[in-house]
């Protein structure tokens, strides 16, 4: 009682008062100091607003077909209005369920924290964090636990809710956390553990990947299944809880099995090559930084001429490969003793070996399960059985030399045996073949003549085999296919696809050389005097070897430098005249060449990425040369041949290769040439080791067959609107066998591709250019034939070099083009 007449209510409330106002003002005080001192070491919450999410360089196709992507960050960022409100509810339901409500710090939460914190000041609780906070952390700070940084967190978080308003901070939270195996956003995630759009997942998985953020390295439903399962099975409750989803919904969520696995992006086209070169294009102009700053790269890839290209040539190859027979299984595992099963742990052991085994082209990974009579029975990847019938292996002929095989098979024990990897394809009426991945690698790539873009583009059969682009990077000697320039020179020195050379055995002795030279031609045959323009369709190498002798290698050098060639590596003497020797090539080279005869004698430059663009503004757009045969008139550009494909949302034309003020290619070869030129290289095909190519049913097409010493096959070829080539043959230089040409090699595969690339093309008609006059001559002499001459026939001729009487037109008044000279 003594004590009480001392406390005076009074003096207590006046002390209490005295004492909160101490501790508030010491708290606005230690904030305030917080602030002065965070403040400054805390980016700008309005930068958040202009954020540019880092996304990986994408490569797509001159309509915007998606080709590849590149970069440590997979991301697709969504609009909010785009991502599954499902999804939105399985994040904030148990991520922050007053998202909505706070400003940025959940003070309910905060204070649960402090007192876990206060039970265990060892430990820095989780889950205190808002949706803001993590976005702030996320893109501004480190993941280390400190309070210093959850105090920065927090102050941020506060000057972002003040600057972006709720959804646009959920839409960047939702684009920017990661999710595991290189995903950020939920879209990239949906991608890579689903292979479908977050659009098309149901609640299970939206509660699987809504649960990964927690811990992405080894939480995700493929590092850490059951910790995943576990988490999404927290978040379903959570969503039943607050009501979310009803009971049904989550009875049949909870039991759903994990069914995630690691998808890579799905592709629109398959184009490794064009990525590649793209790519390297883009680091070469942006440095590495590149890979993850948000670069799109437009390149001037046709779709379906790329498909058809990359078809032609596998079949090609395909093909080739039958021909020269079966060389046995890939690898054998051992199989459990004859008249035994196959236990579940062989199957599942053996499944695992096909799964790391990868499907090249078309060629699909098997192991030969049981053999009888008839076929056998195999195990693919997924663990499903296949037959195979005997009829279906019959090609494999066991292979024993380049130029040699076995018997055909008569019982499917002679060519496979249990235990054996072998590679099945399916038949296009349906069932199973017996295939084989082909050792020998090719090229394809076609450009547009008139600007040298690179329409379509192959390497090899598989880039999963082999990255090296044969098609940029293989410079092997061209054969027969450079003989053209050799005739071209001739032309251009004055001579005419009339001129008679001596198609005879020729001698050469060479101290140097330890036997006597005697050049050949392949058939071993010799037709004595011989026109030019049969030499060539023939392909007559000794009458080459005279034209080189008589115009000089230095003269036909000179010339073919104005093709594009690098000369500094061809031979100077004979090998010259035939495509051999020193000379290396690459198919990029010889398309460049063949397409100055079919665009009339301009050179232009080959080139890839039409534009390059970050975060939606192009950086990058190419200027090409163009080859006009006037002063390229700004009308042209809307011509058909000009056009350069839909743009990427399909909506009209692009005309972004041409600019208001174009670029002219520099004519390298006197059209009157080039025009005789296209007459000559047309009766390769159409009379000529070119003649397969009859089956398109077109007069507009030119080309040349090439093959060098077994090892090297070409054909290159064009039609005005598209210059292609294809080549054939063995990495190593090893020979492709004695019946390997290619007219029959690569030939077949240039007709393939071309079936489609001119489907809808019309036919183009040359218009005979001033200078050009057709005359009847001699076939025997090449003179001019007399007006009662019964076996005269026609020639082109340049006024400068056609014969001097009996000239059936002039001049001012030439004959209308011929469907044939010859």
């Amino acid at each position: 009682m003594k004590f009480m007449r001392f406390l005076n209510p009074r003096k207590i409330l006046t002390w209490m008062a005295v004492a909160l106002g101490t501790s508030v003002a010491g708290a606005v005080m230690v904030i305030a100091g917080v602030f002065l001192y965070l403040d400054p070491q805390i980016p700008s919450a309005a930068s958040y607003r202009d954020l540019r999410l880092q996304t990986p360089l994408r490569v797509y196709a001159d309509d915007g077909s998606f080709i590849a992507e590149f970069g440590e960050r997979r991301r697709i960022p969504l609009p909010i209005d785009q991502i599954p409100n499902l999804f939105i509810r399985a994040v904030l339901d148990t991520e922050d369920k007053r998202f909505y409500a706070h400003s940025g710090i959940d003070f309910v939460t905060l204070v649960k924290s402090t007192v876990q914190l206060l039970a265990n000041p060892d430990e820095i609780p989780p889950g205190a964090s808002t949706i803001t906070m993590q976005l702030a952390r996320n893109i501004s700070f480190t993941l280390e636990q400190t309070f210093l940084r959850k105090f920065k967190e927090m102050l941020l978080a506060v000057k972002i809710e003040n600057e972006l308003d709720k959804d646009e901070i959920l839409e960047l939270y939702l684009n920017v956390i990661p999710f595991g195996h290189r995903s950020y956003g939920a879209e990239a995630a949906a991608q890579t553990y689903y292979g479908r759009p977050l659009a098309e997942l149901d609640v299970a998985e939206f509660a699987m990947l809504a649960g990964i953020p927690q811990a992405p390295s080894i939480g995700n439903p493929v590092s850490g299944p059951e910790r995943a399962v576990r988490r999404r099975n927290l978040i379903l409750f959570n969503m039943l809880e607050q009501g979310s989803i009803d009971a049904e919904t989550y009875r049949r969520a909870i039991a759903a099995p994990n069914n995630a696995r690691l998808h890579q992006r799905s592709r629109d086209l398959d184009a490794p090559w064009v990525a590649e070169w793209a790519r390297r294009q883009v680091l070469e102009r942006y440095g590495r930084g590149a890979y993850d700053d948000s670069f799109e790269v437009f390149t001037t890839v046709d779709p379906t001429l790329q498909a058809a290209a990359t078809r032609a040539l596998r079949n090609g190859l395909v093909a080739y490969d039958r021909r020269h027979g079966y060389r046995g299984p890939e690898r054998t595992l051992t199989p459990p003793p004859a008249g035994e099963d196959y236990d579940e742990a062989i199957i599942e052991r053996w499944s695992r070996t096909l799964q790391q085994t990868p499907v090249l082209g078309d060629e699909i990974p098997a192991l030969v399960l049981d053999i009888d009579d008839e076929g056998f029975d195999a195990l693919l990847a997924d663990r499903s059985r296949v037959r195979v019938e005997l009829a279906d292996m019959r090609w494999a002929r066991p292979y024993l030399t380049v130029n040699s095989r076995g018997a055909r098979p008569d019982h499917p024990s002679s060519v496979v045996e249990r235990g054996h990897l072998v590679r099945l394809n399916v038949k296009p009426e349906g069932g199973w073949r017996l295939g084989q991945v082909p050792e020998v690698q090719g090229a394809l790539v076609a450009i547009r003549p008139q600007d040298g873009a690179v329409r379509a583009m192959v390497g090899g059969f598989d880039f999963r085999q082999s990255q090296f682009n044969n098609a940029i990077q293989a410079a092997r000697q061209p054969g027969s296919a450079f003989k053209p320039f050799i005739y071209s020179a001739a032309l251009n020195a004055g001579e005419t696809a009339a001129s008679i050379y001596n198609d005879a055995p020729l001698v050469f002795e060479d101290a140097s050389l330890e036997a006597i030279y005697r050049p050949r031609n392949d058939s071993g045959e010799f037709g004595g005097p011989t026109r030019m323009r049969p030499a060539l369709f023939r392909s007559v190498n000794l009458v080459s070897m005279r034209v080189l002798l008589k115009i000089g290698a230095s003269e036909i050098i000179d010339h073919i430098t104005h093709f594009g060639f690098d000369t500094a590596s061809f031979p100077r003497n004979l090998q010259l005249a035939i495509g051999g020797g020193t000379m290396a090539v690459t198919p990029l080279d010889m398309a460049r060449a063949y397409a100055v005869f079919a665009n009339g004698g301009f050179l232009v430059d080959p080139w890839l990425v039409e534009r390059i663009d970050q975060a939606q503004e192009t950086r990058f757009r190419t200027q090409p040369l163009i080859a006009c045969r006037s002063d390229c008139p700004a009308d042209r550009r809307n011509e058909g041949r000009w056009d350069h494909g839909a743009d990427r949302n399909g909506n009209g034309r692009v005309d972004d290769i041409l600019s208001d003020v174009l670029t002219q290619a520099p004519r390298v070869l006197d059209e009157r040439i080039a025009y005789i030129m296209h007459s000559l290289l047309g009766d390769v095909i159409q009379y000529g080791t070119g003649r397969r190519a009859r089956t398109l049913q077109r007069s507009d097409l030119g080309g040349k067959t090439g093959t060098t010493n077994e090892a090297d096959t070409w054909f290159a070829g064009y039609q005005p609107e598209l210059a292609a080539v294809a080549w054939i043959g063995f990495a190593n230089n090893r020979p492709l066998g004695n019946n390997e040409y290619g007219s029959n090699t690569a030939l077949p595969v240039w007709i393939e591709f071309m079936e489609t690339a001119l489907e809808g093309v019309d036919e183009f008609t040359w218009d005979q250019p001033p200078g050009v006059v057709r005359l009847r001559i001699d076939p025997a002499t090449g003179a001019a034939a007399g007006l009662d001459q019964a076996n005269a026939i026609f020639e082109l001729f340049t006024v400068e070099t056609a014969p001097t009487t009996h000239r059936q037109g002039t001049p001012s008044e030439p004959e209308a083009t011929p469907e044939s000279i010859f």
